[in-house]
């Protein structure tokens, strides 16, 4: 504690979705100690979610090089900043090895990590507080609450932010006033995924996004990340009608600010669904191999397609997975999409 302040810091890395799921307990850790300096251990990948986060005094940017030794010597590195920043508590909502020796390194007071199995690698050990969870199946918004509620930081609102800088909005307005009709709905539909057990196929994509088009009441624009165009244009080319696909987005805080002056969002669960909920866009979601319980946005309006097994103990085989995602057909999605916009 320096000058009467507590010194906290999150540890998040990565990815994308999972450290904008963290951004709700970080507002309540704010509210629950308004003076305090609070810091964010993360990755570049998850860098512009918090950049800029009036609730955040300082970000420590973990960057792996490629080679074990130089990549063993810059944690070395990075653990002793984080030792000499002195923190008085800090929260692993991360959960693996290499966040549980972060928390270490800090030589806190107080460290606060979830109890196995939600905690990982053996991570918790490295705790002195340890935060078991009701319930395997709690969603991770919650969870990340009932962590930085046992840090005496209660929170119930799910408000996020991701700061949008007023130069990248301008931008995107522009771009979308140049490109689409005005008076319409601007819905965006994103096909790309990390994993293959979430993807939704292709052409149920192509034929969802024909039924926006024909509807007369959308626009349809085609996102995607870096080298993922190709899934874009994948669907442009099975449409019968036009969609459009997206120019590349130089960052994630472009995305967002794309994202932000839509209507509606429909894709599969993965990051750009999460930046869509942080930007208070109405989301469809549709979920083949993993847990909608535990990965869908909880802040409305929000709807999850699924036809799995309920609830999921574990994540599906792709070829599983597949069969339940073939379920969920256009017609259903594209029902859905008009039901949440009224």
């Amino acid at each position: 504690m320096l000058n009467g302040v507590p010194r906290i810091l999150i540890i998040r890395f990565s990815a994308i979705g999972d450290v904008v799921r963290v951004l709700p307990a970080l507002h309540a850790l704010r509210n629950a100690y308004p003076h305090a300096q609070i810091d964010w251990a993360v990755e570049p990948k998850s860098l512009d979610i918090i950049a800029d986060h009036p609730a955040i005094d300082q970000i420590h940017v973990f960057e792996r090089p490629k080679g074990f030794w130089q990549s063993a010597q810059s944690f070395r590195k990075f653990c002793r900043k984080i030792r000499d920043s002195r923190y008085d508590m800090v929260l692993d909502f991360h959960g693996i090895l290499k966040s549980g020796l972060v928390m270490r390194a800090s030589r806190a007071k107080d460290r606060y990590a979830f109890a196995a199995p939600r905690a990982r690698e053996m991570s918790h050990r490295f705790a002195n507080h340890r935060v078991d969870l009701v319930s395997t199946q709690m969603n991770r918004i919650r969870e990340n609450l009932e962590l930085s509620k046992a840090a005496g930081a209660e929170g119930t609102n799910l408000d996020v932010l991701i700061v949008v800088s007023e130069e990248i909005e301008d931008t995107i307005a522009k771009y979308i006033h140049d490109e689409f009709q005005s008076g319409k709905l601007l819905a965006v539909v994103h096909a790309p995924v990390e994993r293959q057990e979430k993807q939704w196929p292709l052409e149920y994509y192509a034929q969802l996004v024909d039924l926006l088009l024909a509807d007369g009441r959308f626009e349809v624009i085609l996102t995607w990340g870096p080298g993922q165009r190709d899934i874009a244009a994948a669907i442009q080319k099975i449409a019968k009608r036009n969609p459009h696909i997206a120019p590349e987005t130089p960052d994630i805080k472009h995305y967002a600010g794309l994202v932000k002056q839509c209507d509606l969002f429909f894709g599969g669960d993965t990051g750009p669904m999460h930046i869509a909920s942080a930007m208070d866009v109405p989301t469809v979601v549709v979920f083949g191999g993993t847990s909608p319980a535990k990965h869908h946005p909880v802040r409305l309006p929000s709807t999850a397609l699924y036809t799995g097994p309920n609830p999921l103990k574990k994540n599906m085989t792709p070829a599983r997975a597949l069969r339940y995602l073939e379920e969920i057909t256009p017609d259903m999605a594209y029902d859905a999409c008009i039901e949440i916009l009224k």
